[in-house]
């Protein structure tokens, strides 16, 4: 699956765009994609009960904005492919902010 690197910020986050469907539409997901402890990190965030999420927001026509955070080492080439296998194959994907595990 081909996705831009945007910007690769460190081995926690990284901003990528790739092509993708939400609701039956094809868009653009305008992902930041946090490993757990490089979002509360970078977010200043002392709770450490957060949970992994998914946030889907519209960001203008055809251009999803996607911030997804999950419990991994760091964000690298088979992170990126392996998330972007999970958006694509979610059938129920929605509005807002979504934590699991």
């Amino acid at each position: 699956m081909s996705y831009t690197l945007i910007h690769q910020f460190n081995a926690q986050h990284a901003h990528i765009k790739f092509a993708g469907s939400f609701n039956g539409e094809i868009v653009t997901w305008d992902t930041d994609f946090y490993t757990l402890e490089g979002f509360l990190e970078e977010e200043n965030i002392k709770d450490t009960n957060l949970k992994q999420f998914i946030d889907i927001r519209p960001l203008q026509p055809g251009v999803m904005k996607l911030t997804i955070v999950l419990k991994i080492n760091k964000v690298n080439e088979p992170s990126i492919q392996k998330m972007m296998i999970m958006i694509k194959q979610y059938r129920n994907l929605s509005l807002g902010r979504h934590e699991y595990g």
